[in-house]
């Protein structure tokens, strides 16, 4: 877990740079809360609420990889066109940790990129500057509807939610003045 806040800190600090980017995909992260025991415990559920986001998302599957472990959880590849779509889960906690990457056109998720947003189901996405923003107010496809098919399916009561766009920095010498020595 702590590797995991490390190398997130690191990325978001390099996506929060003064470089512009050259925009090649939008990667969200999904903390799903709360969810069932059994949803949370079945590969036919899990898969089924990945299925259900890829066709929500207007997304294309060329594979999918399903593993269960032996006491409990599972974990969910969805291999797509644009990128992927994956869970991991731990029934015991009511907690899965869902990652949504595409390289298809910008998304219209909650709060703003970099700000994380939280939500109790029912009820709306919260911002960090306690802004509300309506749930499904960004669906109708994309990485937006692929969230909520996501929460739907597993039968979530509440999520947290952190998104950023990726890509490359402009070559080198159109970057401007070079980092300073420790940024990013």
């Amino acid at each position: 877990a702590r590797a995991t806040s490390m190398c997130l800190a690191l990325l978001l600090a390099a996506a929060e740079s003064s470089l512009p980017l050259e925009r090649l995909g939008t990667h969200a992260m999904l903390e799903v809360l709360d969810a069932p025991f059994d949803a949370l415990n079945s590969t036919d559920r899990v898969l089924g609420a990945l299925r259900a986001a890829a066709a929500s998302g207007n997304l294309t599957v060329l594979g999918e990889h399903v593993h269960a472990f032996p006491v409990m959880g599972v974990s969910v590849l969805l291999l797509l066109s644009e990128s992927h779509l994956s869970a991991h889960t731990w029934p015991e906690r009511g907690y899965a940790a869902v990652d949504l990457f595409t390289c298809g056109p910008p998304s219209s998720l909650p709060c703003g990129e970099h700000r994380p947003a939280r939500r109790e189901i029912p009820g709306d996405w919260r911002c960090p500057d306690d802004r509300s923003v309506p749930a499904g107010s960004s669906a109708g496809g994309g990485l937006a509807g692929a969230v909520e098919a996501v929460l739907e399916g597993l039968g979530a009561t509440g999520a947290r939610l952190l998104w950023l766009e990726r890509g490359l920095p402009p070559p080198p010498g159109e970057r401007g003045a070079a980092p300073e020595k420790g940024e990013l």
